[in-house]
């Protein structure tokens, strides 16, 4: 695992963001609606398909997470597409098929 796969466990994406974010960022990351377009130690960017579809982007700062979102619900809390996009790189946690 890299840092920010590291980082990015179940406990840090319940605190920072709201219970729904994170049980919808579940949801559309278990249906394979999550696209990696970067991933790398300090650095996680996908595409969370939907109405329209939202870039997504989480950044390891030292020891500070940073992340934007196009939805523009991503301030001060995680929006569901960051949430979906953390989950996505979880191993087991997208079904085979979704690739």
């Amino acid at each position: 695992m890299t840092p920010i796969d590291d980082y990015l466990t179940e406990k840090t994406l319940l605190d920072l963001a709201p219970p729904k974010a994170y049980i919808d960022g579940a949801a559309a990351a278990e249906h394979g609606s999550v696209r990696i377009l970067e991933h790398d130690e300090l650095h996680l960017r996908a595409e969370v398909a939907g109405s329209p579809t939202h870039e997504a982007e989480l950044r390891l700062n030292g020891e500070a997470l940073e992340w934007s979102c196009t939805c523009g619900e991503a301030a001060g809390r995680l929006c569901h597409h960051l949430v979906a996009t953390a989950l996505a790189t979880w191993p087991n946690e997208v079904p085979d098929d979704a690739e």
